[in-house]
C-alpha cells in the first residue's frame, strides 16, 4: 500500500521546543518499507499547517495516513491534517501516546479510522494486509475502532522483544538533517534512541501504557552500528542526545558502548538520562572518557511528601548524592521538573528550590504535570480539582506542559507565577555559576561575556556565550 506518515508535531512559536527527528514514524516507515509498502515520510513539526502542506499530502496520493499523536497541542494538529485526508478520501491511523492513552474518544470523537496502541511495527503492518484484504478489524490486536457508534478496543499486543531485530529508523527519508541540529559542548548533535520503556512506576507518567513498563534495549552493539550509520548521514553530526526514557539500567550495556564508542575511533559528544539510584562513580568516569558530557536526572520535585505521592522511589537524600557524583565526575547535570502535582503547596514549592539550590543543575527544564488518564495519579489529580475533558479539542489545549498552564489545570495551590520565578532564578544561577567558572579558566574574556548577561534581553538563557 502506499503510506504517509505525518508527524505534526507542535506549531510554530511555541515557546522553546525545537523540533525533534520523529522517531515513532521513521521506525515504522522503515519496517513497512521492509514489508513492501510504498512510505513517505513528512515532519512537520514547528511548520504552520497551511495549504502548501494540504498540498504535499494530497500530491502523495496515499491510501493511508498515519499520524502520530500526543495529548498536546499536537492533537489539535492531528485533528486539522485528519481532516484535509478524510476530505479526500484517505484512510487515517493515528499512532502514538494520544490514542494509547484515550483510544475510545479518539476514535469516538476524531477523522480517525482506527488508532494503533502501544508498538506500532507489527501492528500497523497486520492491520494494512487487514485493510488490503477487506478482512474485520477485530482480528487485529492493539487496535481501536469505531463499529455502530461504539469503540471497539482489541486485545493488547504483545512487545517486541529483540529490538534488534527492527531495521533501523529511515533517516534518509527526512531529507536535509539540519533542523534537527542542536548544540552539545561546541559540538552540533542529534536526538537518537536506543531503548523503549521505563522501570520506574513515576505514577505521572504513561511509559508503562505505551511500553509494556518494561525496558528493553538495543544491544550495544546495534547501538553503535546505529551511531555509525547517522554519523555518515551529514558531516556536521558530531554526536548524540541520547532521549531514552531510561538509557541507564544495564551497566553492562553501558560499558559495552563506551568501549567501542573508543575502540571504533568515534570522535564524538552525547548525552543521557540516569535514574539517581543508578548513579555510579566508576561508571560515570567510563562515559565520560567516552564522551558523555551530560547527565539528565528526573528530580521532578524536592518535596519528599509529592516524591512518594508520585511514587517515584527515590529520596530528596538520594538525587543529592547523584548529582554530587556527576559533578565530581565532570559532567554537567540537566535536572528535569515537573511542576504543578495535585494538591502541590507552596512548602513543597520552598523544597524544591532548596533542592535545585543544593544539587546546582547546569541547565533545569520545568514542566507542568498533565494528568493522563490511566496512570496512577490521574484519580489524585480528579481529586484535587483537574477537570477531565470531555473531547480531544479540550485535551489538545489542556495537554501542554507550559509552567503558565498550572492555574488553568487546578490541581496545585501554587500559581504559575510562583514556578515561573523558580525557573527564572534557577537558570539566573545557573548562569552566573558558569560565568563565574569561566572568569576562574578565561579572566581575559569573562568580564565581556558577564556584561552581554547583564545587558541581555528579557529572555533568560541557559548559558553564557
Amino acid at each position: 500500500m502506499k503510506v504517509a506518515l505525518v508527524n505534526v508535531g507542535f506549531g510554530p512559536g511555541e515557546g522553546e521546543l525545537r523540533p525533534s527527528p520523529p522517531f515513532g514514524i521513521m521506525q515504522l516507515a522503515a519496517y513497512l518499507r521492509q514489508e513492501g509498502h510504498d512510505v513517505s515520510l513528512l515532519d512537520w513539526s514547528g511548520e504552520e499547517l497551511d495549504s502548501e502542506k494540504r498540498g504535499a499530502l494530497r500530491s502523495i496520493d496515499a491510501d493511508v495516513v498515519g499520524v502520530h499523536v500526543k495529548i498536546s497541542s499536537a492533537l489539535l494538529r492531528a485533528l486539522e491534517v485528519s481532516r484535509w485526508a478524510r476530505e479526500d478520501g484517505r484512510t487515517v491511523i493515528w499512532g502514538g501516546p494520544g490514542p494509547t492513552t484515550i483510544p475510545e474518544m479518539t476514535v469516538l470523537q476524531g477523522s480517525v479510522d482506527v488508532a494503533v496502541m502501544g508498538e506500532g511495527e507489527v501492528t500497523t503492518s497486520e492491520l494494512l494486509r487487514t485493510l488490503e484484504r477487506r478482512g474485520d478489524l477485530a482480528s487485529v490486536k492493539g487496535i481501536a475502532f469505531a463499529r455502530d457508534g461504539q469503540a471497539v478496543v482489541t486485545e493488547r499486543r504483545e512487545r517486541i522483544e529483540d529490538l534488534d531485530t527492527l531495521p533501523l529508523p529511515w533517516w534518509e527519508g527526512l531529507g536535509d538533517l539540519s533542523r534537527y541540529l542542536v548544540p552539545l559542548h561546541g559540538r552540533s548533535v542529534v536526538p537518537l534512541v536506543t531503548s523503549r520503556g521505563c522501570t520506574g512506576r513515576c505514577g505521572f507518567c504513561y511509559a508503562r501504557a505505551m511500553w509494556g513498563g518494561r525496558w528493553r534495549p538495543l544491544s550495544a552493539g546495534r547501538t553503535l552500528e546505529a551511531m555509525e550509520h547517522v554519523l555518515s548521514l551529514d558531516d556536521r553530526i558530531r554526536g548524540f542526545l541520547i532521549i531514552d526514557d531510561l538509557f541507564y539500567a544495564d551497566p553492562q550495556r553501558v560499558r559495552d558502548l563506551c568501549s567501542g564508542i573508543k575502540e571504533r575511533g568515534l570522535d564524538i559528544v552525547w548525552n543521557c538520562e540516569i535514574r539517581a539510584d543508578l548513579v555510579r562513580p566508576e561508571l560515570l568516569r567510563e562515559m565520560y572518557d567516552a564522551g558523555c558530557r551530560q547527565v539528565l536526572i528526573g528530580v521532578e520535585t524536592g518535596s519528599p511528601r509529592l516524591l512518594e505521592a508520585v511514587n517515584k522511589g527515590l529520596t530528596v537524600e538520594t538525587m543529592e548524592r547523584a548529582a554530587a557524583e556527576v559533578h565530581d565526575a565532570g559532567i554537567e547535570l540537566y535536572a528535569m521538573m515537573v511542576s504543578g502535582l495535585p494538591g502541590e503547596t507552596e512548602e513543597d514549592a520552598r523544597a524544591t528550590e532548596h533542592l535545585l539550590r543544593t544539587i546546582r543543575p547546569e541547565y533545569t527544564e520545568f514542566l507542568s504535570y498533565t494528568p493522563y488518564p490511566n496512570t496512577p495519579l490521574y484519580e489524585d489529580a480528579v481529586r484535587e480539582g483537574f477537570v477531565p475533558p470531555q473531547t480531544l479539542e479540550e485535551w489538545g489545549r489542556v495537554g501542554t506542559y507550559d509552567l503558565s498552564a498550572i492555574d488553568r489545570k487546578g490541581m496545585a495551590r501554587v500559581s504559575s507565577q510562583r514556578y515561573l520565578d523558580m525557573e527564572r532564578r534557577t537558570k539566573r544561577r545557573a548562569m552566573m555559576r558558569s560565568y563565574m567558572g569561566s572568569a576562574f579558566k578565561e579572566p581575559l574574556t569573562a568580564p565581556i561575556r558577564g556584561l552581554r548577561y547583564l545587558f541581555k534581553d528579557g529572555k533568560d538563557r541557559e548559558g553564557l556565550e
